[in-house]
């Protein structure tokens, strides 16, 4: 899970020219004013790394970046042990 954070966290920061340390599990998306196609740009990402297609819909019901990247990983270890 930590490794799959570390991931989103430094494509979300490249896409917001922030620095890394300002992403924390617990911030929001507004804190650093990222906005749907940001997250879904940091999605894509993810899913070109680990070869798996998440599910892009609801995305207003994840506030903070821990929130997302947790239901991501969750999906990811469904998908990849099914």
């Amino acid at each position: 899970m930590e490794e799959f954070f570390v991931q989103a966290r430094r494509f979300l920061a490249e896409q917001l020219g922030i620095e890394e340390d300002l992403i924390q599990m617990e911030t929001t998306f507004e804190e650093i004013n990222a906005d749907s196609i940001d997250i879904v740009e940091m999605i894509m990402a993810l899913e070109d790394i680990y070869d798996v297609e998440f599910p892009e819909e609801d995305l207003e019901n994840y506030p903070t970046m821990g929130s997302l990247v947790s239901a991501l990983y969750e999906y990811l270890m469904q998908v990849k042990n099914a």
